[in-house]
């Protein structure tokens, strides 16, 4: 009996001491966020430098997570950039007298891929137009990062930095020798026409293909040949010497960045801060005794009551960013049910006069993105619907697009794989070997357990899934051809699952137009004919609260790890994503270096 007592008391105390946790949390988060509402008006002052230390995830939009809880309270968790935001207060400082210039702080740029950095620079060199400078500075700048500050005025790196300019790689995980430790068997099912759809490749090879080493070669190529040229005319280098400098790594090291004019100087972060402010003084004609201010991109874009402004007349920017995945999805995942709702409701709404889904996504669930695209061509009847790509959208994520009105695409931006394919695991060897579990079944009929992943496919069920991902493809063909106002036999020769570059989309009749959102914006507002408007957006982001109670929302605290873990990581989320996937697939491989 004694011992009966002592492990009641020490359950009732456990479970008191993990409740008074969770009340403790709670008010720990509520805190958090009522110092963060009554915070104070931010003061902009005269003769400011906008600081933007470009080292968080930068995604599509903002999106609020649990790690800013623990930044309002001090505990300098990181946050993100949303880019829609990003391009508003950029361009509210460009017509902003009190900001006199920008300073960049790079680091390791987090984003998914060129298109995103390409439209970073875009921006800032529109801001330049004003007559403001933009310094940059870098303890460490990669590839991406200094693309984008290959366009600014001046770029200082640490004496002890380096500029990681190397040219386009690609990275593709290959898992088959792994899985065969494991005794696992997998079969990869995909059309036979469809030799680039490379993505199941990871289970049943060690190495690429060659059709996906021809086809990665190709859109990397494709990539290089825009943003080389656009650094190498920035700087003002011939571009066969940007690229022999770039092939002997003679822009790595500080003194040969220098030396080969790849950077402007070599120095500390306090020391180009003061020659920033001396720039600032003697550019406009300030007193000596003028002091100069540096104001963070975070305290500036507080400063703003709103970024977006609803008016009588709008356009509906409708998000669709990640694996697209059936259901409700995330703040970063594309959920079907979500985005055909927000979809639905933009056209529902009376005060949007057109619509702009921004897709920047690598595909996935085959049903997920047939459902989506027919939301598509139902709203493409009642109203304009622009697509703006972002640094992907392809497979699933190009299926969704190629129906609407108009297309617009970076010429980095990653696009087609016009293909599916399915797998199918065998977990039964594993399972005897490693566990000495065995199945036995019993039937009614001799396919009466098709698709089980505890017993090899009949012959039947392999032909079924071969039937099913023809279907699919075929469907897919058919889409995308009625949506490009193409013969299916013409898409037909582009497609097989071949992953392009918005460069050579443009060529092949798959998208409309270059540019970035604020391009896919103006061309739906000038199709809906309306010369002032306001933007809506869709779908409404979760709440810090609402992400608590949804597990869903474990997307973001995942993807929050990714600049601490760095490439393991992303690996990891590959094979996370990949061991979820039910069904066909349109998607393709997207670990990529960039």
């Amino acid at each position: 009996m004694k011992q009966f007592f002592k492990f009641t008391f020490a359950s009732c105390l456990g479970s008191f001491l993990a409740l008074m946790a969770i009340v403790f949390f709670i008010f720990f988060i509520i805190g958090g966020l009522i110092s963060s509402v009554s915070q104070p008006d931010v003061e902009v002052k005269d003769n400011s430098v906008l600081v933007i230390k470009m080292d968080k995830p930068i995604y599509d939009r903002e999106v609020e997570s649990i790690q800013e809880i623990f930044s309002t309270t001090g505990l300098n968790m990181e946050s993100n950039i949303g880019l829609t935001e990003f391009i508003a207060v950029i361009n509210k400082a460009k017509t902003d007298k009190r900001i006199k210039a920008i300073m960049l702080d790079f680091s390791i740029l987090q984003a998914n891929g060129i298109a995103t950095a390409q439209e970073i620079r875009e921006v800032l060199q529109d801001f330049q137009k004003s007559g403001k400078k933009i310094y940059s500075y870098g303890d460490l700048m990669d590839q991406k990062s200094y693309y984008i500050a290959s366009a600014t005025d001046k770029i200082m790196i640490n004496p002890a930095g380096e500029v990681l300019l190397s040219g386009m790689g690609a990275e593709v995980m290959y898992i088959k020798d792994l899985i065969n430790k494991f005794d696992i068997d997998v079969d990869l099912v995909r059309p036979k026409s469809n030799a680039f759809k490379s993505a199941g490749e990871m289970y049943i090879n060690n190495k690429m293909s060659d059709s996906n080493r021809v086809q990665t070669r190709q859109y990397l190529s494709s990539i290089w040949d825009v943003i080389s040229l656009q650094m190498s005319e920035s700087r003002n280098i011939n571009i066969d010497t940007f690229n022999s400098i770039v092939s002997s790594l003679q822009g790595f090291m500080p003194k040969d960045a220098l030396q080969n004019h790849i950077i402007d100087y070599i120095g500390f972060k306090s020391d180009f801060k003061e020659m920033i402010a001396d720039n600032v003084v003697k550019e406009n004609s300030l007193s000596k005794k003028s002091k100069v201010n540096f104001i963070s991109y975070s305290k500036y874009r507080k400063s703003f009551a709103s970024l977006q402004k609803v008016e009588k007349e709008n356009i509906a920017v409708v998000y669709a960013y990640g694996n697209v995945t059936q259901g409700k999805g995330s703040d970063l995942s594309i959920g079907s049910e979500t985005t055909c709702k927000a979809i639905e409701k933009a056209v529902k709404d009376k005060r949007v006069k057109a619509i702009v889904l921004r897709v920047n996504s690598p595909g996935g669930d085959a049903i997920a993105s047939e459902s989506i695209t027919n939301e598509v061509i139902k709203a493409k009847k009642k109203k304009p619907v622009i697509i703006s790509m972002g640094d992907y959208a392809a497979s699933a994520g190009y299926e969704m697009s190629s129906n609407a009105s108009y297309i617009v695409a970076n010429p980095t931006t990653i696009t087609g794989s016009i293909g599916v394919f399915g797998v199918m695991p065998n977990f039964s060897r594993a399972l005897k070997t490693h566990l000495g579990i065995s199945f036995d079944t019993v039937k009614t009929h001799q396919n009466s357990n098709p698709l089980s992943v505890t017993t090899p496919m009949t012959s039947d069920a392999k032909a079924l899934m071969q039937r099913n991902v023809e279907q699919f493809y075929i469907n897919f063909i058919n889409r995308v051809a009625t949506g490009r106002n193409r013969t299916p036999e013409y898409i037909s020769t582009i497609a097989k699952g071949r992953v392009w570059t918005g460069a050579d989309a443009k060529g092949l009749g798959l998208i409309d137009e270059f540019g970035g959102l604020n391009k896919a914006i103006q061309i739906a507002a000038k199709k809906a004919g309306l010369k002032q408007y306001g933007i809506i957006s869709y779908p409404k982001t979760k709440g810090l609260l609402e992400q608590i109670m949804d597990t869903e929302s474990k997307e973001l605290s995942l993807k929050a790890f990714t600049k601490e873990l760095g490439k393991p990581y992303s690996f990891f989320l590959q094979l996370r994503d990949i061991s979820n996937m039910q069904g066909v697939q349109k998607r393709m491989d997207y670990i990529l270096s960039f």
